[in-house]
């Protein structure tokens, strides 16, 4: 079956005055989206501070990831097919701020765990439809995914700043406050934003369920492949800090060094689909793989600092390459009244991976450095496999429309 049956609009059915308003918009709802990040980092702190045990902590922060995989396609899926991804994004950030505003009681044991499973079930939602939103913009508007979603990971820079010095002012008891402060953010940006029915393509069909994307061969693999290769990152984001402090790396060394991942990142984002052009977008979900397989091989060595500045420069392809490869190939392959369910799916996907990687990766870790690494290391190869492109059906390129596969002019 072809999912792309219906034209997108293409530049010139807009003015270059609306894209710029969107493209600012959409810039704009990921600065503002990621912006309680940092934030979040010092939850694990309130909760200590708060008189939770440590047992407890690591319970409440295995919730959202549990929630994530069971409500968030579902909840996608209903939004996207109504045409309310913009206005969910708002409701669910407006009311993510009302419930963790509810922690300034400090409440008890059983009182923490409810209000965390309320907040992940609604939170949870809102990256998750920022990208479905973004994606419609793309396709609708032919708009640069990555320069749009790079706003993102410069808010997380600048919010992990922030986050320290707000708390040495008001006290780490203020978190709760901060937090809801910032999600409102994304609320007024959303209602900024155009409503979904006007990124969508005159005549282009509605409704539509999941069963319609499961046809798509190279959709759900490209999925899978993306989803492998960032669960790849698993021993790095777990025991990273602890190998290198063992190496006798100091701590300044260790934040350089992850601060220059970031920085890799946003290169990526910003470069990134002026560089892909015309080519499909999967062999950007393929170079991330083997510049992951090639980052983990390094790492299984315990090599010294220079080498690792090297390593956490890859991270501007084995992350970035990665997450924008699968946007821009849901940009081409979707239609934009399935843009959130893929979104879910993709999310879902993600979540069962990162969550079986992670966990994994302390009984890894007890067999050995190198053996940790090279398990990392065959799962980023498998997503090679899965993502390289192949004929698998359902798909329309959007460069028929005067877009390249990346979703920008060409």
């Amino acid at each position: 079956m072809n999912l792309m049956q219906a034209d997108t609009p293409h530049a010139g059915a807009t003015s270059g005055s609306d894209r710029t308003r969107l493209g600012l918009g959409v810039s704009g709802l990921y600065l503002a989206l990621y912006a309680h990040y940092g934030f979040f980092a010092f939850l694990p702190l309130w909760l200590k501070a708060t008189g939770a045990s440590a047992e407890e902590i690591g319970v409440l922060l295995a919730i959202p990831l549990i929630l994530r995989i069971l409500t968030v396609a579902p909840f996608s899926a209903f939004v996207g097919r109504r045409g309310w991804v913009r206005n969910a994004i708002a409701y669910t950030s407006l009311a993510s701020a009302a419930i963790v505003l509810l922690l300034l009681g400090e409440p008890a044991h059983a009182g923490r765990i409810a209000i965390v499973i309320f907040f992940s079930i609604v939170w949870d939602q809102i990256p998750v439809l920022t990208d479905a939103y973004a994606v419609m913009a793309v396709r609708s508007r032919s708009l640069d995914f990555g320069r749009l979603r790079v706003w993102g990971s410069i808010a997380v820079v600048a919010s992990n700043i922030a986050a320290g010095w707000a708390i040495a002012v008001a006290g780490i008891k203020m978190l709760p406050l901060m937090i809801a402060a910032l999600l409102l953010a994304p609320a007024v940006v959303a209602f900024l934003l155009p409503a979904d029915r006007k990124l969508s393509a005159v005549g282009e069909a509605t409704g539509g369920r999941w069963r319609d994307l499961v046809g798509d061969r190279g959709l759900i693999l490209a999925m899978i492949a993306a989803s492998l290769i960032m669960g790849s990152h698993g021993v790095l984001t777990s025991f990273g800090a602890i190998q290198w402090t063992a190496q006798g790396i100091s701590t300044t060394a260790i934040g350089l060094l992850q601060a220059l991942a970031v920085a890799a990142e946003i290169g990526a984002f910003w470069f990134g689909a002026k560089l892909l052009g015309n080519r499909d977008p999967r062999l950007l979900i393929v170079a991330g793989a083997i510049a992951a397989a090639l980052r983990w091989a390094i790492m299984a060595t315990s090599p010294g600092l220079p080498v690792l500045v090297a390593g956490q420069l890859l991270n501007g392809i084995t992350a970035t390459g990665t997450i924008l490869g699968i946007m821009l190939v849901i940009a081409q392959r979707v239609p934009t009244h399935l843009s959130a369910t893929a979104q879910g799916m993709n999310a879902v996907l993600l979540g069962v991976v990162l969550a079986v990687a992670t966990a994994g990766s302390g009984l890894l870790w007890s067999y050995g450095l190198p053996v940790a690494y090279i398990a990392m290391t065959v799962l980023a190869l498998l997503g090679a496999l899965c993502a390289w492109p192949r004929d698998t059906g359902a798909t329309t390129e959007m460069g028929t429309d005067g877009l390249t596969a990346s979703g920008v002019e060409s």
